[in-house]
Parts: structure tokens; C-alpha cells; sequence
């Protein structure tokens, strides 16, 4: 199934945003690289499950659908960085395999041409076969890269995870409140 035919899957049946809030379920921060059909599945999907029956849930199902979009983002940012850092990691490798014994000013020439060859392995599959079984020889394989990546990445990996998790517990406690609210609600009614 497409996005389109998803897309009209979930809005067939859909809840009505109310009109006074209307304006507040546009996407308020889509990056010019983010797909906003992708986004308003997610809001379909979102308000679709949660069902909001006031205005407050409304707003709160709103929220939650710019914080699923977030985490969304924030995966994918890790994954980018993941794919951004991976020469650097291939470099790291380079320098430790041809920096042994090296004289100190010889290093920074080093640095420079490790910094090159890690360019042409992201450019180049020949140059990349070449550098891999170079690597391979001498005891580096896909594992031993990814640790190095995960080094080399670990800053702004760090920091999408940090971001991830902050969107990701506010997401649960606005969940938890619509529920607490609803529960509320409902030993108000069973009361009455």
C-alpha cells in the first residue's frame, strides 16, 4: 500500500479537527527535507487512536502528534549522523594502522592523507574495496568499525538521543493525562 492509499485509509473514517482549532493542527516546524504527506498520516494515525472528545484533548492530541513527528525526525537525524561520521571512523582507523611509529611532525601530513583516502572510500568502490580489504588484513571488520563509528559519532549521536528521550517522555505524559482525565471523567459519570 502507497501513502496516498494509507492516507486515505485512515482519513476515510477520521475524527472532525474542530474549526476553532483548525489552524493549530498544521504542521508548525516541517524541515524542507520532511515529507508533509508523512506527516499527516501520522496526525491521521494519532487522532484516529486517541479519539479526542474535548477541546483540551484535542490540543493535547495535537502535541502529541508534533511530538511523534519529533521522534520521528530525531531517529532519522541519528541515523544521518551515523552515515556522516562513518568516514571520520574510517579515517581513526587509517591514522592508528599507518601512525605506528611516525615521527610527531610527520603526523599531520598523515592525518591529511588518512582524511583523503577515508573521502575516497565514500566516493570511490574501487578505493573503498581497496581500503576495506586493507582493513580486513589486519583484524578490522563491520563490527570493529561501527565501535569506532559509535566513537567517532558519539556527540551528536548523544544529542538526537537526548532529544529523542525528552520528546519521548513528554509523549507518555500527555498520554497518561488523557487517560487520567478520562478516568476522571468516568467516576464523575459513574458517581452522578
Amino acid at each position: 500500500m502507497n501513502l496516498q492509499q494509507h492516507h486515505r485509509d485512515v482519513t476515510s473514517n477520521a475524527l472532525t479537527i474542530p474549526l476553532e482549532l483548525s489552524a493549530l493542527s498544521e504542521p508548525s516546524f516541517l524541515l524542507p527535507c520532511e515529507n508533509r504527506q508523512e506527516f499527516e498520516i501520522i496526525r491521521s494515525t494519532m487522532i484516529e487512536e486517541v479519539r479526542p472528545r474535548s477541546n483540551i484533548e484535542w490540543l493535547w492530541t495535537l502535541d502529541l502528534v508534533e511530538l511523534s513527528w519529533e521522534i520521528l525526525r530525531y531517529r532519522r537525524m541519528k541515523q544521518r549522523a551515523l552515515h556522516e561520521h562513518r568516514p571520520a571512523a574510517i579515517k581513526a582507523i587509517l591514522l592508528r594502522l599507518d601512525g605506528a611509529g611516525i615521527p610527531a611532525a610527520d603526523f599531520v601530513h598523515l592525518a591529511v592523507q588518512s582524511g583523503r583516502s577515508a573521502e575516497e572510500w565514500r566516493q570511490d568502490p574501487d578505493a573503498a574495496l581497496e581500503i576495506e580489504a586493507r582493513l580486513r588484513r589486519h583484524g578490522f571488520n563491520e563490527t570493529s568499525i561501527d565501535a569506532e563509528l559509535f566513537c567517532q559519532a558519539g556527540g551528536a549521536f548523544g544529542t538526537f538521543d537526548a532529544l529523542l528521550q525528552r520528546a519521548q517522555d513528554r509523549r507518555i505524559r500527555l498520554l497518561r493525562e488523557i487517560n487520567a482525565r478520562r478516568a476522571f471523567s468516568k467516576r464523575l459519570a459513574n458517581a452522578s
